[in-house]
């Protein structure tokens, strides 16, 4: 079984975490007011990195919570990968300054220079590859286009980007597994693949590792219970 890396996310709206059903807004949960104390649990139970997203960022078109991210990476001292309503460069690095070890953009990257963006930040930029219907989802997953994920990963991987995070965001927030299909197609790229949406046990993990995605976010799975986050770190991560 591959290993891959484990990242624990933190959803933030209104500086509390939670967590959306489905990329909808108005269906929308919290499970807690305080980002540090949540990431210092997740580092505790073992966690490498810590994945930070901006929703209420993503939501209004640039980035609300930089104080949570900085505080979040100070206190655990763990690399934390951010992003949500990153969308101009001075976003990227202001988040990078922040303490953000890289950014994942969507909306950036597809409407603006992937090259420019790529020769001033090189991998410090994680391409975020939202699928929805089919298609890259951008703009807080509000606006769709006509671009298919794998015809979307395989442009960026001739520029020089390497890792990508592709959601599935019908699934995202739902636990009610991943989508494999997509996964398994993503992978062919070669490209690194991070998974998010709809993760929910131990054994989507072990399918994930099989298809050999390079990581996956958990979310809805580890508040919920349905997910050990110790047990899944020690079993599924990368030491």
């Amino acid at each position: 079984m591959n290993k891959i890396e484990i990242f624990p996310a933190i959803d933030l709206y209104s500086r509390k975490v939670v967590r959306l059903t489905g990329g909808d807004f108005e269906k929308i949960k919290e499970y807690g007011d305080d980002p540090v104390e949540t990431a210092l649990s997740f580092a505790e139970a073992g966690a490498r990195w810590i994945h930070l997203i901006d929703l209420e960022g993503a939501e209004k078109g640039s980035p609300v919570h930089l104080k949570e991210l900085e505080k979040v990476a100070a206190s655990t001292g763990l690399p934390v990968q951010y992003g949500g309503g990153l969308r101009t460069e001075e976003d990227v690095a202001l988040a990078l300054s922040s303490g953000a070890k890289r950014v994942y953009l969507g909306s950036l990257l597809f409407k603006g220079s992937p090259r420019t963006l790529w020769k001033r930040f090189g991998n410090s930029i994680v391409p975020s590859v939202d699928v929805k219907n089919g298609t890259v989802a951008l703009s807080g997953w509000t606006e769709v286009t006509q671009l298919p994920p794998e015809e979307a990963i395989t442009e960026l991987l001739r520029i020089g980007y390497s890792t990508f995070l592709v959601t599935s965001v019908s699934r995202d927030g739902t636990a009610s597994g991943p989508d494999l299909k997509l996964y398994e197609n993503l992978t062919k790229t070669n490209g690194h693949i991070l998974a998010a949406g709809g993760i929910r046990d131990k054994k989507d993990l072990s399918d994930l590792s099989k298809i050999g995605v390079s990581g996956a976010v958990l979310g809805k799975s580890i508040y919920e219970g349905t997910i050990d986050l110790r047990e899944a770190v020690e079993e599924f991560g990368i030491c």
